[in-house]
């Protein structure tokens, strides 16, 4: 039997915290890391929140159908509360729809955004949907059809944001959960 002094306690926390991984690093790709809380909405809110945005999701469209699943393509505005930039690129981790996992492909069309200002994304942004999510999805769809679906996930905006007059490379990892109106109704 191992007895721990209250002296070495303590310690034992201290390197189980050290241990534990941290859940962004200083960088990705060459791109600072910038953690400010930002909101995600896809209702526009007459009172605008600091840090946040407002994204309009379109009709998705089928671009592929093969043996391995599905591939929308699905158009999106966006319009920022309090920020101007210029996007190089998106990634998509974790991204669930109805609690069904979907692939999205990195989005590698830049575009410039201003402060308060609506912008139609490039190119429509690519989702996959592999042949098992699609059979959940059915099933869910028969079992318990909703007018509004939940989609949720992280996205990591990278780009150059303007602050205090001077372009700055950051990529802003941005947690959404948001409601978008069921296509199939």
């Amino acid at each position: 039997m191992i007895k721990l002094s209250s002296f070495a306690l303590p310690f034992l926390f201290i390197a189980a915290a050290s241990a534990y991984p941290q859940d962004l690093p200083k960088e990705i790709r060459g791109y600072k890391v910038h953690r400010e809380k930002i909101t995600v909405s896809s209702v526009k809110s007459t009172v605008e929140s600091p840090s946040g945005a407002f994204v309009k999701i379109g009709d998705p469209k089928l671009f592929e159908l093969d043996v391995t699943g599905l591939t929308f393509e699905l158009p999106a505005e966006i319009t920022s509360a309090d920020q101007s930039g210029k996007v190089d690129f998106l990634t998509f981790q974790n991204i669930k729809v109805n609690a069904i996992s979907v692939d999205i492909d990195e989005y590698r069309h830049p575009f410039e955004f201003k402060k308060g200002e609506l912008v139609l994304l490039p190119k429509p942004a690519r989702i996959f949907l592999s042949i098992t999510g699609l059979a959940q999805a059915a099933w869910k769809e028969m079992r318990d059809s909703k007018p509004e679906w939940a989609v949720a996930g992280r996205v990591f905006v990278f780009g150059r944001f303007r602050r205090y007059g001077f372009y700055h490379k950051r990529v802003v990892p941005i947690d959404f959960e948001i409601k978008i109106k069921n296509p199939l109704k």
